[in-house]
C-alpha cells in the first residue's frame, strides 16, 4: 500500500475520444449524474475527423469539471490515456471510454468500497448494451481478486469499471500501443502490486459496436498476441497456448 486513502478524494475520469460525437452526449451525462461530485473529467481527443473535439469542448464550456485537451496527432488510446494522467491532478483515477456508461453511483459506491478495504486498484461488473443503448442481456462478472496470472489468461476487468490510485498508477509507464493498451496496462500494475480487487456489483455499461475491440473476435486475438509477444516477452508456444485458451472458454461460454 502507498498510504491511506481519504474518504473524500478528487477523481480524475480520463476519457480518451476518438470520433464517438454521436455518443458522447450519453457518456458525458453518465458522469454528470453521478452522486458524487468530487471529479474533473479530463477528455483527450486523439484527432477526430467527425466533429468530436469541438462537440466536447461544449460540454466544456458549461462544467468547469470537464476539461478537453487534443493530442498533436493520431496516436491511439494508450497515448491519449498516458496524456491525460499527466494533467490529472486527483488523488483517484478512473477509466471511461467515450461509448461506454456509469450506472449514477458508480463512483460513490466504488470509493466507499476502495476507502473501506484501503484497495488501490479495482473494478466492478458490467453489463454490455448495443449501439442504441438498448441492454443485450449479458453480464460480465469480475473476480472477488485477480493476480497477474489470472488476468493474463482471462482478463475480468472492464476497462470503463477501473479505478485506481493516481500514486499507484504513478509507478508504471503508461503503454501507448494503439489496441489492448487497457490490457497491457493492468499487466504492468499487477507485476507491482498483488490483486485488481472487484466490486461485484454492476456499476458501467458496455457498448458492443463495429467501433469497440470486443465486435471482432479476430482483430481481439491479434492485438492481445502483440501484447504476449512484444510487451510481456513470451515465446510463441505460451503466446499461442494463452489464445487457444481464451478462444476455448468463450467457444464453451456461447454453447
Amino acid at each position: 500500500m502507498s498510504g491511506f486513502i481519504n474518504k473524500n478524494p478528487k477523481v480524475s475520469i480520463i476519457v480518451p475520444l476518438y470520433n464517438t460525437k454521436k455518443l458522447l452526449s450519453e457518456t458525458i451525462e453518465s458522469v454528470l449524474s453521478q452522486t458524487y461530485t468530487n471529479w474533473e473529467m479530463i477528455i483527450v481527443d486523439d484527432c477526430s475527423t467527425d466533429g468530436s473535439y469541438e462537440y466536447a469542448m461544449t460540454f466544456s464550456e458549461k462544467d468547469q469539471r470537464i476539461q478537453v485537451y487534443k493530442l498533436d496527432c493520431n496516436s491511439g488510446p494508450g497515448a491519449a490515456t498516458k496524456y491525460g494522467f499527466e494533467k490529472a491532478k486527483g488523488e483517484m483515477i478512473a477509466f471511461l471510454d467515450s461509448d461506454d456508461l456509469w450506472m449514477p453511483v458508480k463512483l460513490e459506491r466504488q470509493i466507499k468500497f476502495m476507502t473501506d478495504h484501503q484497495y488501490e486498484f479495482t473494478c466492478t461488473d458490467y453489463e454490455q448494451i448495443n449501439e442504441k443503448s438498448s441492454r443485450i442481456g449479458r453480464t460480465i462478472r469480475c473476480k472477488e481478486r485477480a493476480d497477474y496470472k489470472s488476468v493474463l489468461r482471462i482478463c475480468p476487468v472492464g476497462s470503463s469499471t477501473v479505478m485506481i490510485t493516481s500514486d499507484l498508477l504513478g509507478k508504471v509507464d503508461i503503454p501507448t500501443i494503439r489496441k489492448n493498451n487497457d490490457y497491457s496496462l493492468w499487466l504492468r500494475i499487477l507485476k507491482i502490486y498483488p490483486y485488481v480487487y472487484g466490486m461485484q456489483e454492476t456499476l458501467m455499461l458496455y457498448r458492443i459496436w463495429p467501433q469497440s475491440i470486443s465486435y471482432n473476435k479476430f482483430k481481439k486475438v491479434k492485438y492481445s498476441w502483440r501484447v504476449f509477444r512484444e510487451y510481456e516477452g513470451f515465446s510463441v508456444m505460451f503466446s499461442l497456448f494463452l489464445i487457444l485458451e481464451w478462444a476455448f472458454i468463450k467457444i464453451m461460454k456461447i454453447k
